[in-house]
């Protein structure tokens, strides 16, 4: 059993933090306790409590480092394809690949739960800002037109389709047989947004909120 004096409390949050995450990939959140984590990292559930408030806020630290694994996986896939409608596309495509390969870190990472403090609340604000920023850039560059409203609720609405597909992937409910269907379903999604999206700017620029409302 180690010591608190052997690591640093900076270390400690790290081990802590990092046992906490692959015991969520290998099991689920429901069944981490704070006894488990404990054992992971060879410390006592007691220690857990001197470093963190408590397992929601281990659990609040996974996920920001969960969101930020998921932004530069999406950020990766934007820059590999320069075509605004393209690159929403590619991050379609790696939030869905992200949500398959990490199912359970997925689940955790949307599941609501209430902030035990400010700091952890505001940081995963910013962390879910930050992945709308990444369609919103995108959706500009198409549409250099658009007012920031217009973009940010387009932004939100695509994305709430795409979450969805993964979301419902994940816990086996999209029942189709078709192999890839996910895949099929993010672009069929993305492209008839799209087009509808840029005919209604066209169409009345000044109302595309207003169009999309009716």
């Amino acid at each position: 059993m180690g010591r608190r004096s052997d690591h640093s409390r900076e270390e400690l949050q790290t081990l802590i933090i990092d046992a906490t995450l692959a015991l969520v990939q290998e099991q689920g959140a429901e069944r981490v306790t704070a006894r488990k984590i404990a054992q992971a990292v060879g410390y006592t559930p007691g220690m857990l409590y001197s470093v963190f408030i408590n397992l929601q806020d281990i659990l609040l630290q996974v996920n920001q480092l969960g969101l930020k694994t998921l932004y530069t996986t999406c950020a990766s896939a934007i820059q590999s394809n320069p075509e605004p409608d393209a690159a929403i596309r590619a991050m379609g495509m790696a939030y869905l690949s992200f949500a398959e390969e990490h199912t359970h870190q997925f689940d955790l990472m949307f599941t609501r739960s209430e902030a035990q403090h400010d700091d952890a609340a505001s940081s995963i604000q910013h962390q879910i800002h930050a992945l709308f920023s990444l369609i919103e850039k995108q959706l500009q560059l198409l549409a250099p037109s658009a007012t920031q409203a217009d973009v940010s609720l387009a932004a939100r609405a695509l994305w709430s389709g795409v979450h969805g597909v993964a979301a419902l992937r994940s816990s086996n409910q999209l029942y189709l047989e078709q192999p890839r269907t996910d895949s099929d379903i993010v672009n069929l999604l993305v492209n008839h947004f799209l087009m509808s999206w840029q005919s209604a700017l066209t169409l009345s620029p000044s109302s595309a909120t207003a169009r999309f409302r009716q």
